[in-house]
């Protein structure tokens, strides 16, 4: 397409502000082409590489499990979310999602685990007709040293961001709580096209729930917790709290 348009790769390079040797490495195939580099070049070009990345790129490298929630996800009216001790992923920024993913792959298992991490965020804080989002957080995970204090503060300072968005709301569970439903670990449940799928923690891996039955225990689950946390307004004081213990 560079080519095509006669353009050389510094040119190319300025207009998705990137530099002739990022632009290079890319194209040689010696540097992965990942959302933050594609997003400008879809922008700039009106191409549609993203979503290529996706479905043929992301989607394959996947676990096997994965791969329908990553579909639900992205067609979903509404997700929600819990977590009991990380941030959820969709909502993680890269050095905290490399520090999470670290502790179990490295080399180029980690880079793709990681780029499908920040794909996710990409569904959620899209412009275009994004979904409702709803997370509930356990306190626990807002004073966890994940990947060191710099690292915590550019993540809660991201999650105190998203909750300005109209569409996104985020409640925290205080620490102060006893034995809560959210013990038995995280869920996500994500209304697509009317019906309700989710995804439920299990030894080894998660597991994508969509029978009936399924869905009503997690459907139970999710309300149980979300009578324990917080307001939207305590909780949004509550996340800026944390953000400050981490400077």
């Amino acid at each position: 397409m560079r080519e095509s348009l006669g353009l050389t790769q510094e040119a190319w390079g300025e207009r998705v502000h990137f530099s002739a040797s990022h632009v290079g490495a890319v194209e040689r195939g010696e540097r992965p082409a990942l959302p933050d580099y594609l997003g400008p070049v879809d922008r700039v070009y009106r191409t549609g590489l993203l979503d290529f990345y996706q479905e043929f790129v992301l989607d394959e490298k996947a676990p096997v499990w994965l791969r329908p929630w990553l579909e639900y996800e992205r067609e979903a009216s509404m997700i929600r979310y819990f977590e009991l001790a990380v941030m959820p992923g969709p909502f993680q920024t890269e050095g905290y999602a490399r520090a999470v993913i670290g502790t179990t792959k490295s080399g180029a298992a980690l880079e793709e685990a990681v780029a499908t991490r920040l794909a996710q965020g990409k569904v959620v804080t899209r412009e275009e007709d994004p979904p409702r989002v709803v997370v509930v957080l356990d306190e626990g995970a807002l004073y966890r040293p994940v990947g060191g204090e710099a690292v915590m503060h550019e993540q809660l300072r991201a999650i105190v961001d998203a909750c300005a968005r109209p569409h996104i709301s985020i409640f925290v569970v205080p620490s102060h709580v006893g034995a809560y439903a959210g013990l038995d670990g995280p869920i996500a449940l994500a209304t697509v096209h009317g019906r309700t799928v989710g995804v439920k923690d299990a030894p080894g891996e998660s597991i994508v729930v969509e029978d009936h039955a399924g869905i009503a225990v997690l459907e139970r689950q999710w309300e149980a917790i979300r009578e324990y946390a917080l307001p939207q307004g305590a909780s949004l004081e509550l996340l800026r709290k944390a953000m400050e213990t981490w400077t």
